[in-house]
């Protein structure tokens, strides 16, 4: 600090000069006392206390020092109430408050680790024969490769354990298909088949997602407007270009996977007359760009279905008479084929059916032929034929004789389908193309043989409901849809629908709802509790004139499947008011879901027999 005597300020205030004095320029602007107490301070002892006083005497000495600095300005309670508020000014930040320890040196002595010393002399001989090793190694890879290939598409696959019954010699499918084998781009890479078909997933989620939008949330606003009417919104369609020239024949959803479905193609039109060649598709909901699985066939598939138990067996029957099991699991063709040895059918197969069978019984298959056989196929190392029914050839004669139940009268026509009890599956229909309708007892048929005179045109298909066992439904060609009640030979409902029927079925959510296409495109769909009169009747083909061929109902969702020709195949959701569960209100509460449905249809019952 630079200090000077003869220094002189100006007082603005006196307005006078004033002398410089000699101090130091510090401005005492606070002053704490310190609760530090030393104990060598003679002042802050009282009485003569030593070394070892208690707090309340060290209290007393801050006390002291505290009055003798603000007892002019404060009171003795202010004063008393600074020393016991906290200090303000004690502030320190938290990188001071880190500690940092002395770093210290660590030392571990360890064995040393053994080691070996080894040489070799290598050679260009010596290099040149490694390689030719290592190509010849590869070439068995491949050889060994090819061998299991071969195997898979030749030998017969065994889909269930062997059973006791089946001498006949095995059946072997030579791998049909439609041109030429293309090697599998993904053979030699493994993982990179699920990661496409992962991306390929994705991709159609974002290509389809207003579909999919619309198949979880969508409702017609009309509908509560219109409480006996409804509507149904197409979803997906199912169409390639190389599908254009097929016909699908038939429909049949998985009864394990909600989304997945198999259809069976035939080239050329409904009738199948065209001769070419016919595949087996499965699809699913998540990828309506390409099936999941192609099987394709020399000739026309006519008919396919899913094994109730076992979900990866898809039976199917081709337009040269023969019956096909196939295993959905294999991308490659690997199935069971009826030969002739075996008794395969003459003429097509119309339909398919499997049955159920206890775990340790062979499976066992139906299928009905345009050649007058209805057949059971006890599928074990092959398939092992045994004829059910027999029809004869059609005679003329009038419509009234052909219902007579008489025994010398042979059975006539061709079967077109078939149809098991859901209680009994030994209980089976077969539609006739006279329009009789056959029942009988798979283990003595022509014992229990019962005659329904049903249509006046061929039985195009018949379906048992699912909550009253006793009760199923035809349709014809005739343009009628009959809901009869087993051993009774009147229907007690007859719905005319106004066109040759392509396919009917029975709604799983509903009882009473029953859902029927036509071959000009027409779809209706009934609700029997409500009215005899349709609830929606929509056009599903506007421009083009393509002719219906099939239908089915999902088991798990609202939803229909329609097939037709040129490869036509599209699905349907039903609105609210057609998918809405109706219940009488004299119905009790506390009923279950079964219950009431099953109530719903004995009351119809009641009131039409």
């Amino acid at each position: 600090m630079r200090t000077t005597s003869n220094e002189i300020i100006y007082d603005t205030t006196t307005g006078s000069y004033q002398e410089v004095k000699n101090c130091m320029a510090v401005l005492d602007l606070l002053s704490l006392p310190s609760k530090v107490l030393h104990k060598d301070n003679p002042k802050l002892r009282k009485n003569g206390n030593s070394e070892d006083d208690s707090e309340e005497v060290e209290k007393d000495n801050i006390t002291i020092l505290l009055e003798e600095l603000y007892g002019d300005v404060m009171s003795s309670e202010d004063i008393a109430k600074i020393d016991t508020q906290p200090n303000p000014f004690n502030f320190s930040e938290r990188v001071s408050q880190t500690p940092h320890g002395n770093q210290r040196e660590k030392s571990i002595q360890t064995d040393q680790a053994p080691g070996t010393t080894f040489s070799q002399n290598i050679g260009i001989r010596d290099i040149y024969d490694a390689y030719q090793w290592d190509e010849h190694l590869a070439m068995l890879r491949e050889k060994e490769k090819q061998k299991e290939k071969d195997k898979q598409n030749n030998e017969l696959i065994t889909i269930l354990p062997l059973g006791t019954s089946g001498d006949a010699p095995p059946a072997v499918l030579d791998s049909p298909r439609l041109g030429a084998v293309k090697q599998n781009p993904f053979e030699n890479l493994p993982g990179l088949l699920e990661a496409a078909i992962v991306v390929e997933r994705m991709l159609n989620q974002n290509l389809y997602d207003e579909v999919t939008q619309d198949f979880k949330y969508w409702d017609d606003g009309s509908d509560e407007f219109k409480p006996l009417e409804g509507s149904l919104l197409p979803l997906w369609r199912f169409t390639m270009d190389n599908f254009r020239s097929f016909t699908v024949t038939e429909v049949c959803w998985s009864p394990t996977y909600p989304d997945l479905f198999a259809a069976a193609y035939v080239a050329g039109g409904v009738n199948g007359q065209d001769e070419g060649n016919g595949l087996v598709c499965i699809f699913s909901l998540k990828s309506p760009n390409n099936p999941e699985r192609v099987f394709p066939a020399p000739c026309g598939v006519t008919c396919v279905h899913f094994h109730p138990q076992h979900c990866n067996l898809v039976a199917a029957g081709w337009s040269d008479g023969s019956v096909v099991v196939y295993d959905a699991k294999s991308p490659y063709p690997r199935a069971l084929q009826s030969n002739a040895v075996s008794g395969k059918h003459i003429l097509p197969v119309t339909q398919v059916r499997w049955v159920v069978t206890e775990p340790n019984e062979d499976l066992r298959l139906f299928s009905v032929s345009l050649d007058g056989r209805v057949t059971k196929w006890q599928v074990s190392r092959g398939l092992v034929a045994a004829d059910i029914l027999v029809f004869d050839t059609l005679e003329e004669k009038s419509y009234s004789d052909r219902f007579t139940l008489t025994e010398d009268i042979p059975l006539e026509g061709h079967g077109t389908c078939l149809a098991f009890c859901p209680k009994d599956s030994n209980i089976m229909l077969v539609g006739v193309d006279t329009g009789v309708i056959l029942q009988c007892h798979t283990s003595s048929p022509t014992h229990s043989l019962t005659r329904y005179p049903a249509h006046q045109a061929p039985v195009r298909d018949l379906a048992w409901n699912s909550y009253q066992n006793d009760v199923f439904l035809s349709c014809s060609s005739d343009w009628t849809i009959k809901i009869w009640l087993q051993l009774n030979l009147t229907p007690i409902i007859v719905l005319d629908v106004g066109g040759a029927i392509a396919g009917v079925s029975w709604a799983t959510f509903s009882s009473t709802v029953v859902i029927a296409a036509t071959e000009e495109g027409r779809v209706n769909v009934y609700d029997l509790f409500l009215c005899k009169a349709p609830l929606c009747t929509q056009n599903i083909i506007k421009k083009r004139k393509i002719r219906m061929s099939c239908i089915g109902f999902n088991s798990f969702f609202p939803i229909v499947l329609v097939g037709g020709e040129r490869g036509h195949l599209v699905t349907l959701k039903l609105s609210p008011n057609l998918r809405k569960v109706h219940k009488d209100p004299r119905d009790l509460e506390e009923a279950t879901p079964k219950e009431i449905e099953v109530c719903k249809l004995e009351r119809l019952i009641s009131v039409n027999r």
